[in-house]
Formats: structure tokens, C-alpha cells, sequence
């Protein structure tokens, strides 16, 4: 009973904060992007606090018992995020939606689809060609390991390798290895 008292008391300053950050970008003197990196700041238990209060508020859909580690960011407020996910130290999220129970290593990037430019022009400079953001879709159930990529959606059940980079749907189940990804077995299957 303590404890948890404490605790409330520990999360007042927290929630003051998140409310600050929250208020400067509702009156546009932060963008988006430059307050999750801000919150991203915030060391420990502290950062993990703030950064669920912050992005319960400012994000398209955000479930229970989200973690996202010291220095990590979620680049877009229309991420949607479900119940009991997990994001690790220095990864960088951009438009997905990330469904229940997903555990994201540190140092991953989940990336808008796999073409965010296009560059076939060469009249004009890639950086004013269109860009084709399409969201991508992970999970439930699924582990993306440590440097990984996403370009793709990543399909119920599914372990991403260490260092692989995801350029297209496999099956449910499978584990992912490689650059570009390719299935090398299914969960369930030795």
C-alpha cells in the first residue's frame, strides 16, 4: 500500500512534464517528431513513465503496459500501438502499427514501406520527387531482433532475426533471417 502510494507520488512530477510537452505541441512550438525525441531523453523508469504518459496522449491508438527504452522514437502520431509491446533503446519507429504483445529490440528501424521516395526523375532532385508512405502492420506475437529493418508487414507469430531486413510478408509463424529476410524454419517446427 505504500509502495504504490509512493509511486503515485513519483508520478506527479512525470505527468506534469508529459502535460508540459503535450501542451507545447498542441500550440505547434514543438513538432511531433521533436518532442518524442525530447521525451526520448529521459533516463529509467523516469523516460519510460513520461514517454507512456506522452504518447497515450498524442498517438492514434496506444494500449496498456507500452515500454519504449531510453532513446527511442516514434516518429509519427499516427502510429497505433497495442497492449504489452515493447520498444528497445535507440530504435526509430515511423508510420506502422504495432499489434499486441510485440517486442522490438534496440536499434531497429521500422521504416514507412520499402519506397518513401520515389527517383526515376532526374530533372529534379530525389528530395522534392513524392514520397509513398505506406504504414506498416507488425504483429501480434511477434519479436523483431536487434538492428533489424522493416520495410514490410511482418505477419502474426513471427521472429525476426538479428540484423535481418524485412522487404516482404512471409507466413505466420516463420523465422525470419537474412538481408533481404527469408524464412528459415516456422515456429513449432524444429
Amino acid at each position: 500500500m505504500i509502495r504504490r502510494a509512493l509511486t503515485w507520488v513519483a508520478l506527479g512530477p512525470i505527468a506534469v512534464a508529459a502535460s508540459l510537452l503535450f501542451a507545447c505541441y498542441k500550440v505547434r512550438l514543438l513538432r511531433f517528431l521533436t518532442a518524442s525525441r525530447l521525451a526520448a531523453m529521459a533516463p529509467g523508469a523516469v523516460g519510460i513513465h513520461l514517454r507512456r504518459f506522452w504518447y497515450r496522449w498524442t498517438l492514434a491508438a496506444c494500449g496498456d503496459a507500452l515500454i519504449v527504452d531510453w532513446m527511442a522514437v516514434l516518429k509519427a502520431p499516427s502510429i497505433r500501438i497495442g497492449h504489452r509491446v515493447f520498444v528497445g533503446s535507440f530504435s526509430f519507429i515511423a508510420e506502422c502499427e504495432l499489434r499486441d504483445d510485440v517486442l522490438i529490440a534496440h536499434h531497429v528501424v521500422v521504416q514507412g514501406g520499402p519506397h518513401t521516395h520515389e527517383f526515376e526523375r532526374t530533372d529534379i532532385p530525389i528530395r522534392e520527387q513524392a514520397a509513398g508512405i505506406h504504414p506498416v502492420t507488425i504483429g501480434p506475437d511477434v519479436w523483431i531482433g536487434t538492428g533489424a529493418r522493416v520495410l514490410a508487414d511482418v505477419a502474426p507469430g513471427t521472429v525476426v532475426g538479428a540484423g535481418a531486413v524485412v522487404t516482404r510478408v512471409a507466413e505466420p509463424y516463420a523465422v525470419l533471417a537474412g538481408v533481404p529476410a527469408r524464412t528459415l524454419r516456422r515456429r513449432g517446427h524444429k
